[in-house]
């Protein structure tokens, strides 16, 4: 009987560790399981921000060609200046020939005299 028990004590010895090693097995299974959604869990957050700053990208380029849009065209400065605008008055004004009033007057008489012997 003492052999019977020596050699159960030896097989129970032997397959607790037998035993023990499924366990030790599904934790490292569980534990890469864990790991795996975690990197998943990560990999969704990446491409949540991602997209976050794809879209404030493209808001920002809207708004930046929207403000294009609205100030209008550029346009350059014309080197010799604006032809709409009138010019500086630094520059004198141009003497005009005159006629004297009397003989302008004289002129006139003449012209309806000469009118008037006709018809």
């Amino acid at each position: 009987m003492l052999k019977f028990l020596a050699l159960g004590g030896l097989l129970a010895a032997l397959a607790a560790p037998a035993s023990a090693q499924p366990a030790v097995q599904q934790q490292q299974l569980d534990d890469l399981r864990m790991q795996q959604q975690a990197a998943e869990r990560r990999a969704v957050d990446q491409a949540n921000q991602l997209q976050a700053l794809d879209a404030r990208l493209r808001a920002d380029q809207a708004v930046a060609d929207l403000s294009v849009q609205r100030s209008g065209v550029r346009i350059p400065a014309l080197p010799y200046g604006d032809p709409t605008l009138a010019p500086k008055a630094s520059a004198s004004a141009p003497a005009y020939p005159s006629v004297p009033d009397a003989a302008l007057a004289d002129s006139n008489k003449r012209v309806q005299d000469a009118a008037r012997s006709r018809r």
